[in-house]
């Protein structure tokens, strides 16, 4: 029997297309260990240790990816908010091994796996949404090579800021996170929220302890370790959320003592961001949830109104002169208008293609001008994502950036009364993930989210993604519903004309 199953494989081998029969198992990892090899002897003589560490561990994360990619992304969340602001040698070469390498690595082993069929797995369906970001790139290369005055600066910097999140959702994608993907997220957003929070409130208690590029608006903003109040706010948000929908379907009474209280902190520290974009879009979430669960929600928001009304008379009294300050002043408002203006005018004067990626800066000076009784200010920067989008784009390029919002966004109300009403799968965290949109598109419309910092970019995309993969199983099951009925009526169709 062993000498009739041992011929078997033989033959089965035999069979194997050549790759996989000689390639893949002998000499792909020959080739590999030799490149290697000579590439760690030359770093190793020129002593680029860092570089050296993340080769070395290369195939082994490559097996990691290959088993589990959305690994990759959990990794992201976790470790890349502490190094996307480049401050020293060593957060450098984090940001290029955690943003630059991980991401598109990770994308280039689930993809050749599954076009070498080596991981075995549904394939994704890709449609008019991934059509549309391939358009806004092919779009956006040839508007930086047009338009702009140093297309290597821009194509780099427009690698980092839309490139890779784009990867990001297409890894989302790919990797088709299950249930307990996602409660894998719980404990990466309960570590999330201590240390930001923790950084943001010791930026304005005990500075001292915190390294100066987390310190840049300290008496002004909170920021954490962003730099910006908008995309603390809204990581914040995200990891709340997911929070909320593991208490909500949890029946561990553990589950709610830590998560509810995390959950209480996310919208503390969204108040205590000051940034008023930042509080209309928490208000907006808060809204949201108050539609999704009624009754909890108030009894929460009880709660949290007495703890708020106890601590805003005692402790954060200050802050809560502050916050008001913050929110009846017209100072801030006023250079706004004025920015807002200037950037209008310049989508006015150039609206189909713009002005070319990352020329806002260059050309908004001659569009500045006195607007009512509001003195002009120095202030190049657009407060808006997306009239910068638009100035910089044009509206073809907006449309084309913002058409896969949309596309999920017609398929979320026309799926709705399929899916199940609870779980990460279902309708309720679906909406949880459309309002962190709303969140991201409110703070947007009073600050730089897509330049400014590219971690905000990354997390659209994976909410974006996230909610892709809800819809996607149902979409599928419609399309092969109605391949089967397409085939019966040809049946009887061609019955029909046999019988005449």
């Amino acid at each position: 029997m062993a000498v009739e199953s041992k011929t078997v494989q033989i033959k089965t081998r035999a069979r194997l297309p050549f790759w996989e029969r000689v390639i893949l198992p002998s000499w792909l990892p020959l080739i590999l260990g030799l490149m290697l090899g000579v590439a760690a002897a030359g770093l190793i003589i020129r002593q680029e240790w860092f570089i050296l560490a993340p080769l070395a561990l290369a195939v082994p994360i490559a097996v990691l990816f290959l088993r589990y990619p959305f690994v990759a992304v959990l990794l992201w969340l976790l470790f890349f908010p502490f190094f996307v602001r480049e401050t020293s040698a060593e957060a450098r070469y984090m940001y290029w091994l955690l943003h630059r390498l991980m991401i598109p690595g990770a994308l280039a082993v689930i993809v050749l796996s599954e076009w070498l069929g080596i991981r075995k797995k549904t394939p994704v369906k890709f449609g008019g949404a991934e059509l549309g970001m391939l358009l806004f790139l092919a779009l956006s290369v040839a508007n930086i090579s047009l338009l702009t005055n140093n297309p290597q600066t821009s194509l780099l910097r427009f690698y980092d800021r839309i490139i890779v999140p784009f990867m990001i959702y297409f890894l989302v994608r790919l990797s088709r996170p299950t249930e307990k993907d996602m409660k894998r997220l719980v404990p990466i957003a309960l570590v999330m929220v201590a240390l930001q929070g923790a950084i943001g409130l010791l930026a304005w208690f005990a500075p001292s302890v915190l390294p100066s590029q987390w310190l840049e608006r300290i008496g002004e903003r909170t920021t954490g370790s962003f730099g910006n109040p908008g995309v603390f706010t809204t990581t914040l948000v995200f990891f709340g959320l997911v929070l909320t929908q593991y208490a909500i379907q949890s029946r561990s009474r553990w589950a709610h003592l830590i998560s509810w209280p995390v959950v209480g902190v996310v919208f503390f520290l969204v108040f205590f961001s000051f940034s008023r974009g930042s509080w209309l879009g928490g208000l907006a979430v808060l809204f949201g949830l108050f539609y999704l669960y009624p009754r909890m929600m108030i009894r929460l928001a009880l709660v949290g109104v007495l703890i708020s009304a106890l601590l805003g008379t005692t402790i954060f009294a200050s802050y809560v002169e502050f916050a008001w300050n913050r929110l009846t002043t017209e100072t801030t408002a006023e250079g706004r208008i004025v920015g807002g203006v200037a950037t209008v005018r310049l989508i006015e004067a150039k609206p189909v293609f713009g002005w070319g990626y990352g020329n806002h800066e260059l050309y908004d000076e001659q569009f500045r001008t006195r607007v009512f009784d509001i003195a002009v200010n120095n202030e190049h920067t657009s407060h808006n994502t997306y009239l910068l989008i638009t100035a910089e784009m044009g509206f073809v390029g907006l449309f084309l950036y913002m058409f896969p919002v949309l596309y999920w966004l017609i398929y979320s109300f026309s799926m709705r009364k399929r899916l199940p009403k609870e779980g990460f799968a279902g309708w309720s965290f679906l909406v949880m993930m459309w309002l962190l949109l709303i969140d991201h598109f409110l703070v947007g419309n009073f600050t730089d989210m897509i330049q400014s910092n590219l971690f905000s970019t990354g997390m659209w995309w994976i909410a974006l993604a996230l909610i892709a993969n809800i819809l996607y199983p149902h979409i599928e099951k419609d399309a092969q519903i109605g391949d089967v009925e397409y085939a019966l009526q040809k049946l009887k169709a061609g019955s029909v004309n046999h019988d005449v």
